[in-house]
């Protein structure tokens, strides 16, 4: 079960002046005050929209820019209770534990204890091409926040735009804290390892088609109940983050945990989302329910091909080669407890093999 990752929620004491906010509970709180109706509503009581309609011509928002269908997509809660202001003091802090760690790494000679093929080939290499993935998929997330038929869900999805970037920068300013510590250490051939390497082609593959797909539903679903979970699991926790101590490394397992804490709370308003379209009270309850099936069938292959195409990179693990299958069946089987927790059947995914 995923661990809270939740918001100092504060109440909001005089809200005569939000009195058109419905609070999810019996006091409005602060993050519904500063949150909720600052977009304008497609068929609500506002009209406006002529200064941003784009260059096209189109409406602002359109209700057929999800296959998913909802009366008030206001209605929505982010279970974190993020707004900007505590998701920027939320990440800065992290940020600067990062640097901290890797100051005092380098002031006491760390690095130099860190085994130097893990350094040359899995942190240089493995860790420094996951950056690019993780670049694709603040790509993908930053046009799905525009198109988002309310600022609850349209904040929730641009919070996760910059987690993923943040990310990729993170792995990019430890690659250059090491290379500053390290001799001869250098990550310039990573980014012709993302384009070429056979192992990464699926995975590269695998975001490019999430960049691709317009439905800004789908997207987290198919980022936070499949690819995530799967290989974010296998790919960085069973590569970097348990095998890091094993070679002396202990910064990077530490960048990783916190990336873990953002993908936690990404699932959990994913699944809030999910619960939301697939309530019994709606009446598009039973088609949101397939759509968000199909949706988890088109993907889950997708990931489980890229999790098998990386056993090549697990197996030049310098303390030796690791079998990527059992740490697969863990994540599967904690994906499944993300499904049933989201209201979905777990089930319809097992018949897909790695």
């Amino acid at each position: 079960m995923n661990a809270p990752v939740t918001n100092t929620v504060t109440s909001v004491e005089s809200a005569r002046d939000f009195s058109f906010i419905k609070p999810a509970k019996r006091r409005l709180t602060e993050y519904e005050a500063v949150t909720i109706r600052q977009q304008w509503e497609t068929g609500g009581f506002d009209k406006g929209g002529h200064f941003i309609t784009p260059a096209d011509g189109r409406a602002p928002w359109r209700e057929e820019s999800t296959a998913l269908r909802h009366p008030d997509w206001f209605a929505f809660r982010d279970p974190a209770q993020l707004w900007q202001r505590p998701y920027v003091r939320m990440q800065a802090e992290q940020e600067r534990a990062i640097e901290r760690l890797t100051e005092d790494s380098v002031e006491a000679g760390a690095f130099a204890d860190i085994d130097r093929a893990w350094l040359d080939d899995f942190i240089a290499g493995h860790y420094r091409v996951w950056s690019f993935f993780e670049n694709g998929l603040f790509r993908a997330f930053a046009p799905a926040q525009r198109e988002a038929l309310s600022d609850c869900l349209g904040n929730a999805l641009c919070f996760q735009a910059f987690d993923q970037m943040r990310h990729a920068q993170a792995i990019v300013s430890h690659l250059v804290a090491a290379e500053m510590a390290v001799p001869g250490l250098s990550d310039a051939g990573a980014k012709q390892t993302w384009l070429d390497e056979p192992a990464y082609q699926p995975l590269r593959r695998l975001v490019e088609q999430l960049v691709a797909t317009s439905d800004w539903c789908e997207i987290p679903v198919a980022t936070n109940l499949v690819i995530l979970p799967l290989l974010s699991e296998v790919a960085i926790g069973g590569l970097i983050r348990r095998q890091g101590p094993l070679h002396g490394d202990s910064i990077s397992p530490y960048i990783a945990l916190t990336a873990d804490r953002d993908r936690r709370r990404n699932a959990d308003w994913t699944q809030a989302l999910v619960k939301m379209v697939i309530d019994d009270k709606l009446p598009a309850a039973a088609a949101n329910r397939g759509e968000i099936e199909g949706w988890l069938k088109r993907w889950q292959p997708r990931a489980l091909d890229a999790v098998a195409a990386l056993q090549p990179i697990a197996d030049r693990v310098p303390a030796g080669a690791v079998d990527l299958k059992p740490l697969l069946a863990s994540a599967r089987a904690q994906q499944n407890r993300l499904l049933t927790a989201a209201g979905l059947d777990a089930s319809l995914l097992a018949e897909f093999e790695a």
